[in-house]
């Protein structure tokens, strides 16, 4: 028995009024044979199953020990099962169901007076999926008193050619229940009570104005005792019709009733003042959090969106969540942009401004925001689609989408092709789109219009999958001499030539981005000609006792720069983050073991610490511990930096160290490479510990707390 149907079961016995009846046991599949069922065929062989048959994956959810199963001799073998005729005596039927979704071929019926009044499929119809049983419920309220029979039919052959059926059961309270609501949208949240345990996760579908196809589904774990509150964002719905509908189990009834429209969601009055709320980092109010996508400059405002999952805690249901910015630190975050739909869940991609001229997309005015994405059709709730390329337009500025009706733009083309770069290349005046293949191959297309595609050449970034970005830089900011950089999601790049076409590296990759900091993206029309960066700061620690979870990094320039004569990326926080700083201290040519620890009575969990160190002077280490834990630690004997692939060699005989810490995380930039992790203070730690041999002398010291961008 699963957990989860130990739990209903037992909120069933537990919940239900004095004056409801008992349960009725219509079969349980426990006993050696079928009793009084008839079986005809091979499907179901002459006993029931205990588990999975030869040939056939784990079979789970099943109650006891047995059940009935249409796999006896595999997917080809066929046959039917009837039940003694029993009176209708109770409200519902409840049954666990397993197997092919094949309609009248892989079914159970219920039968009154010769006629089929109900019937029900197993989940799957194509390739993959769960020999898991789940329970149904069927209402027979209007059949009271009634005679009936069942019959489960198992005369599919071929892939989920088979049914597995168990615990059936009349009782007065469901297993499951189909549940309904319309609203006339007048407030700003559909707020819902959530916990963690994803054991109560149920597929919600949310539709406008009575319309044919939802705008949104969604996975969600509706609790009674919620660990806390998360809301659908509806500012961009107001005044308009919307239907929610969906599945749930008997026992969560009350839990549905609390499904409401808000002018606020619980927990709002705390909004950023949350115990593991970074304060100068971008964190969702509420929700999952990763890859940052569509990394888009429009008239002042800096454009990001991002991977989001608004109904829980961990990864599911990807959204694009929208934040915006004026100077990449104080972000709004607005409702989410993309809605998972019959495409599938809304994976990662680019954000472009599109001039009317380069485009057959309908663009008011002289130009529109576009955002190229993936439509994750594996995570459709219809069965079969693919992974495609879409595309959604917003004529208003980014506060609202517009799908383009002619998607997938880029048909399926191998696995989970995904995460789409795309950017206009003025000396071939076309637009190209960098994509994820698989493996490590990633594909380079080409469009006139945007919705034309076509395919030019592929690359490889050897070690390296996902997440791609493109784009060139001028070597030293010299406009003559440039060079292409092809980005990979774990921070590995190749250096190379782009036509416009096909891109051709220079050697083997390079990586200068360490740590758990992964899938980031740059913007390609930053002012100034300034090519900015945001990271994901992914899995390590994250925020595991909060409503929200996991954080951007820190904004960061990137260049070009020749180094002991090789050209390579060079990582700088954004000059922006400087305007934080507040009560500033500084050091001037200070030496471990002769100078004091300017640091002994230090203590906070957001500041920026800055130093530069002569390499000269470290015979065996030099750096900093923060919280107790050696994150900035350069060692000479191999030239290795706390968490950093390979050696980190010193530049102009310098270590050149920027330090970010931010209530749960830890950030570093060693000339001109990255590392991020995730760090939690423990009490009775030390906040900054200099660290390092006798004689090491930094040659400047800077230390800066940095104000919540939230007050």
């Amino acid at each position: 028995m699963t957990r989860l149907s130990r739990l209903l079961l037992l909120a069933l016995l537990t919940a239900r009024p004095a004056s409801a009846a008992d349960d009725l046991l219509v079969a349980d599949f426990e006993s050696a044979g079928f009793g009084d069922w008839k079986i005809s065929g091979d499907a179901f062989g002459r006993q029931p199953a205990t588990g999975a048959l030869d040939g056939q994956m784990k079979v789970e959810g099943f109650l006891g020990q047995g059940f009935l199963s249409g796999f006896h001799g595999g997917d080809d073998a066929t046959g039917k099962a009837a039940s003694p005729p029993f009176k209708i005596e109770r409200k519902h039927l409840n049954f666990l169901i397993g197997g092919g979704g094949h309609a009248g071929e892989t079914c159970i019926n219920l039968l009154v007076g010769g006629e089929v009044v109900r019937t029900a499929t197993g989940p799957n119809v194509q390739p993959g999926g769960s020999e898991r049983l789940a329970w149904a419920t069927w209402d027979l309220s209007d059949l009271a008193g009634e005679s009936a029979h069942l019959e489960v039919v198992d005369t599919r052959k071929g892939g989920w050619g088979h049914l597995n059926i168990d615990q059936i059961v009349q009782s007065d309270r469901p297993m499951v229940m189909d549940v309904r609501r319309e609203f006339t949208i007048n407030k700003r949240y559909l707020i819902w009570p959530v916990s963690r345990d994803t054991a109560t996760r149920e597929r919600f579908y949310l539709t406008l104005d009575d319309q044919d196809e939802p705008f949104d589904f969604s996975y969600i774990c509706l609790s009674g005792k919620p660990d806390f509150w998360v809301f659908t964002d509806l500012a961009n719905f107001q005044d308009r019709k919307l239907t929610v509908t969906g599945r749930i189990p008997g026992a969560l009834a009350e839990a549905w009733d609390q499904v409401t429209l808000s002018d606020s969601f619980p927990g709002e009055e705390d909004l950023y003042r949350e115990p593991e709320r970074p304060q100068y980092h971008f964190t969702s109010r509420r929700g999952w959090l990763n890859d940052p996508n569509g990394l888009v400059y429009q008239d002042g405002t800096w454009h990001l969106f991002y991977q989001h999952n608004p109904y829980n805690h961990g990864w599911d249901n990807m959204h694009w969540g929208h934040a915006t910015s004026t100077d990449l630190l104080h972000w709004k975050e607005n409702p989410d942009a993309l809605f998972p739909d019959a495409e599938g869940f809304m994976y990662s991609g680019s954000g472009i401004v599109v001039p009317k001229d380069k485009t057959t997309l309908k663009v008011e005015g002289d130009s529109a925001l576009v955002l190229a994405y993936t439509a994750a059709g594996g995570h459709s709730y219809v069965p079969g689609v693919k992974f495609t390329q879409a595309l959604a337009i917003s004529n208003d500025g980014g506060k609202t989408f517009q799908k383009f009706e002619g998607n997938p733009v880029v048909p399926h083309h191998v696995h989970e092709n995904r995460d789409p770069k795309v950017f206009w290349h003025e000396p071939t005046s076309h637009w190209v789109m960098a994509l994820y293949h698989d493996g490590n191959e990633y594909g380079i297309y080409t469009s006139p219009d945007l919705v034309k595609w076509t395919r030019t050449s592929t690359y490889q970034i050897p070690g390296d999958a996902e997440c791609p970005d493109l784009f060139e830089l001028p070597v030293d900011g010299d406009p003559k001499n440039t060079r292409w950089v092809a980005w990979g999601a774990n921070g590995k790049y190749l250096l190379g030539d782009f036509d416009g076409r096909e891109f051709k590296p220079d050697g083997a990759p390079l990586r200068h981005y360490f740590g758990n900091t992964y899938a980031g993206q740059t913007y390609d029309n930053a002012p100034d000609g300034r090519r900015v960066h945001f990271g994901w700061m992914r899995e390590g620690g994250g925020m595991p006792n909060s409503p929200f979870n996991l954080q951007m990094s820190v904004p960061m320039d990137f260049q070009l720069r020749k180094v002991d004569g090789n050209t390579r990326l060079w990582i700088e926080p954004s000059p922006e983050l400087a305007t934080l700083r507040r009560d500033s201290r500084e050091w001037n040519n200070l030496v471990i073991g002769k100078d004091s620890d300017p640091f002994s009575t230090f203590t906070g969990s957001r500041f920026e610490l800055e130093a530069v160190i002569d390499a000269s002077t470290v015979s065996s280490e030099a750096g900093f511990r923060i919280f107790g834990e050696p994150v900035a630690l350069w060692k000479r004997a191999d030239q290795s930096f706390t968490g950093m692939e390979g050696p980190q060699p010193p530049v102009d005989g310098k270590l050149h160290l920027k330090l970010f810490v931010d209530t749960v995380s830890v950030e570093t930039f060693v000339n001109g490479s990255y590392h991020g992790r995730y760090l939690t203070p423990k009490p009775g730690t030390r906040t900054i510990g200099l660290s390092g041999n006798d004689g090491v002398r930094f040659e400047s010291l800077r230390l800066h707390r940095l104000d919540s961008v939230w007050k």
